[in-house]
């Protein structure tokens, strides 16, 4: 009983000022986690007789045919880091001719159109919540934007993701399964929740991976580390693949 006591305080104490966005965004990219992990592990120990292939070896595959595709995860390990550098999760960054690009709550990039005394205004309000944790920073210049819930959004995007595996299934080839899964949980997962945000000011209402393991770096700075970690050797793996084999 007492140890229960303990962790439960624990829990609290860690994640009791969770928001919406952010505990949604541990449960979005936690379900990717085990979309991409479960074929990695089960490759280990069973070859390659999992229904569909392992993420590293569906980009081994295309490397093979076409060899600057290993770019693609080196360039996107650079465009991720910088961006998180450079603009941070609701702030505002002045561009030119007024045009100004941010961070959503989320983390996403928006376009944002400001005054010189928007500006102003916004960085005296900055200022005062400096030692603020992320998830609770002041809302964007621009807060008139619209929000998505996850739940119907995710529902949909489930649907086609698992529609699209089956009916590439038919096929007979286990790459174009993984062609069309991975594919097809890019797109809903990074491509379209980023296009709504910056085009269109439509929040759906789970934070981006970087600021989802941001967050959690801040409650448990350990398990973060790890994440991160992982993170980081996927990545490689992807670029250099078959690395480290």
């Amino acid at each position: 009983m007492h140890v229960r006591l303990v962790i439960r305080r624990f829990l609290t104490g860690r994640f009791g000022d969770v928001t919406k966005s952010e505990g949604w965004g541990y449960v979005v990219w936690g379900a990717m986690g085990v979309v991409i992990a479960v074929p990695e592990l089960w490759a280990v120990g069973k070859d390659s007789d999992f229904p569909w292939p392992t993420i590293s070896t569906t980009v081994g595959h295309l490397e093979d045919r076409w060899p600057v595709v290993a770019l693609i995860p080196v360039a996107l390990i650079v465009m991720a880091g910088y961006s998180a550098l450079r603009f941070k999760p609701a702030s505002t960054t002045l561009l030119a001719d007024l045009q100004a690009i941010g961070r959503t709550p989320q983390g996403r990039l928006t376009k944002q159109d400001v005054t010189f005394a928007q500006l102003a205004s916004y960085s005296e309000r900055r200022s005062e919540v400096a030692s603020t944790p992320p998830a609770a920073y002041p809302q964007p210049i621009v807060p008139l934007r619209h929000q998505w819930p996850v739940l119907p959004y995710f529902a949909f995007a489930t649907l086609a993701v698992v529609v699209g595996g089956l009916l590439a299934a038919q096929s007979g080839n286990r790459f174009a399964v993984g062609y069309v899964l991975y594919s097809l949980i890019a797109v809903f997962w990074v491509i379209l929740p980023n296009a709504a945000a910056y085009r269109f000011k439509k929040d759906i209402q789970f934070t981006t991976l970087i600021f989802t393991v941001s967050c959690l770096g801040r409650r448990l700075r350990i398990v973060a580390s790890l994440v991160a970690a992982l993170l980081m050797i996927l990545l490689l793996h992807l670029a250099f693949y078959p690395w480290p084999s």
